[in-house]
């Protein structure tokens, strides 16, 4: 007897908005593309889940352009787009723990979690900024001692919030980067002394701390490499693009989100770099993703899609920043005239229907 229907459930973030979640467009665009493709998409929040009768109150679009609330059957498949996990702890806990429930992928841990399993890998390991847990301001006295100018980030940001540069040597005592409301800011300390005292108070939630690296161009404006790898219809892990992100010149943090603007990768490098380098820099960026995604899943747990930054220092040296198991599509849909943005919203769900067949949840 067939397993039908399955849904493909969109574990969102609740908001005050209507309907109450964000992300919208990406969620409708699912929900139709599910349709034609016969695995019906639902979004629904971590509260809408009933046990006793196994059904979620959840919000399909229709063809009529308007989101539906209704009550649904428990969905075969999550894929998972939450934020605030602290708050939804629990719910998170006893969806996962349902039998006939799969999640696409299970958010990463934080920055250092991530850090300690990547540098198990010893093709990886060079790629690897060295990176400390900050338990006193003795960590940041010490790694400031050591290569002159660090950065502190906390544990679990993201959209570069709360990434800070400090600078003490030669008579030059600063702090510059964003606060936690994602303001741009520049401090000036007349010694090194009250540059740790400011410095202290910062550090009021879990801070890494790293050797700061020169990851601008000439002009002094910040740029990453976003790569973006997901799984596909096949259920391998496939690079469905890259970007680069540029900030604002004399910023610290290239995200998008601070006034930062996307660039085709290939054009941008060739700015600063020559064609020797560029394809060292292109071949290692190779290595890390073909390595980095299944390695991590082996660790981690089971993924569907990881965002990549990648930085280059004014060596060419290449640098992996941070990994994101929640990774924005926005630098896509801003390069190239869009020819990657549509794959990059399509894979989750062709990953899904991938995984709905092998379980014979849809016939062949």
């Amino acid at each position: 007897m067939s397993k039908q229907p399955a849904y493909l459930g969109i574990l969102a973030t609740p908001s005050t908005k209507h309907p109450p979640f964000p992300d919208r467009a990406f969620y409708a665009y699912l929900s139709l593309a599910g349709k034609k493709i016969g695995l019906p998409v639902y979004v629904f929040l971590p509260h809408q889940v009933d046990y006793a009768s196994k059904t979620v109150i959840g919000y399909r679009y229709t063809n009529q352009k308007t989101w539906e609330r209704r009550r649904f059957p428990l969905p075969a498949f999550v894929y998972d787009r939450l934020s605030n996990r602290k708050r939804y702890a629990s719910q998170i806990k006893s969806l996962k723990s349902c039998p006939s429930v799969t999640f696409l992928g299970h958010v990463l841990g934080d920055k250092m979690k991530n850090h300690q399993h990547l540098i198990q890998h010893s093709g990886l390991l060079p790629y690897m900024t060295p990176t400390e847990l900050v338990h006193s301001i003795q960590d940041v006295k010490t790694a400031l001692l050591n290569y002159g100018a660090v950065v502190i980030k906390p544990v679990r940001n993201s959209l570069g919030v709360g990434v800070i540069k400090i600078t003490s040597e030669n008579g030059t005592h600063q702090a510059e980067g964003r606060d936690m409301h994602n303001k741009i800011f520049h401090k000036y300390f007349p010694s090194r002394a009250s540059l740790m005292i400011w410095v202290k108070n910062q550090l009021k939630v879990q801070m890494i701390v790293q050797p700061y690296l020169e990851l601008s161009t000439p002009e002094g404006i910040p740029f990453d490499i976003r790569v973006l790898v997901q799984k596909d219809g096949t259920g391998n892990w496939s690079e469905t693009g890259k970007a680069i992100r540029a900030g604002v010149v004399n910023g610290l943090t290239s995200n998008l989100c601070g006034g930062g603007k996307a660039h085709n990768a290939s054009s941008f490098l060739r700015k600063y770099y020559d064609e020797n380098q560029i394809s060292v820099i292109e071949e290692k960026i190779s290595y890390i993703v073909r390595e980095l995604p299944p390695f991590l899943e082996g660790r981690h747990g089971r993924l569907v899609e990881l965002g990549i930054d990648i930085g280059v220092d004014k060596d060419g040296e290449v640098w992996v920043i941070e990994v994101n198991s929640k990774p924005g599509r926005t630098s896509f849909q801003r390069i190239e005239e869009g020819i990657h943005f549509n794959q990059a919203r399509l894979k989750p769900l062709k990953y899904a229907y991938y995984l709905a067949r092998q379980n014979n949840w849809i016939r062949r």
